[in-house]
This record gives structure tokens, C-alpha cells and sequence, in this order.
């Protein structure tokens, strides 16, 4: 019989990895005041994905280190039923971004030079 570590961890993959999609996770965690519940709210690909994007955001806006965080359940939430506003501001079809840093390049490399006379112009 195989020896499992405890707490048992498992990888889980993904069936369709290349469509976005809305993950809920709620979670528990230890604070030097006490225990928290929170629900937290991530657009990615895959579940492992989201919960990377939970422990790094953990540490960063609260200082909770990876071992004093308990995940309770994970689900996939429709569009309709997402409640934080970072989330559902992305589920417009309508949603464009800026090309930003679009470098145009000498056509040759004999008109390449380390030093220009004038400043790039980086937005279209």
C-alpha cells in the first residue's frame, strides 16, 4: 500500500484548458487575530490557474503565508451569477484593449541605428 501524505493533494486537469472561465472558491485562512471565511472570484483557463491566482493574492493583500489557507469548495460560476465587479468586467462581448508599444522596424538592417534623431511615436 502506498503511503499519502496528508493533507492529500492532487493535480486536477482540465478537460478544455484553452476556454476562459469564471472560478469561485471559497476559503478559510488564519490571520494573527483569528479565522476568516472569504469567497474570492477568478477569470482563467484552468481550476489550478485560479487557485495560484488566490495564493498570490493572499500573500500579497492579507500576508497569509500558503499552509494557513484552507480551500472549502471550488465551483465554475456562469456570467449571470458572478458577484465581484472585477470579475464581470470582462463579460462584455463589446470589450477592446489598447495596442499599446507597437514598434515599427527599419525595413532593412542598413537603416538600423542604436540612436535616433527623434522619439518613437508608441500608440497608434
Amino acid at each position: 500500500m502506498e503511503f499519502l501524505p496528508f493533507p492529500f493533494q492532487m493535480e486536477i486537469f482540465e478537460k478544455n484548458p484553452t476556454k476562459i472561465k469564471n472560478y469561485g472558491i471559497w476559503l478559510r485562512y488564519q490571520s494573527r487575530t483569528g479565522y476568516h471565511n472569504m469567497y474570492k472570484e477568478y477569470r482563467d483557463t484552468t481550476l489550478n490557474g485560479a487557485v495560484e491566482q488566490m495564493y498570490t493574492e493572499m500573500a500579497s493583500r492579507h500576508r497569509v503565508r500558503s499552509p494557513c489557507i484552507q480551500i472549502i469548495r471550488t465551483a465554475t460560476i456562469p456570467a449571470k451569477l458572478c458577484k465581484r465587479e472585477s470579475t464581470k468586467q470582462f463579460h462584455n462581448s463589446k470589450i477592446k484593449f489598447p495596442l499599446v508599444f507597437k514598434k515599427v522596424r527599419p525595413p532593412t538592417r542598413k537603416l538600423k541605428t542604436t540612436y535616433k534623431a527623434s522619439r518613437p511615436n508608441l500608440f497608434m
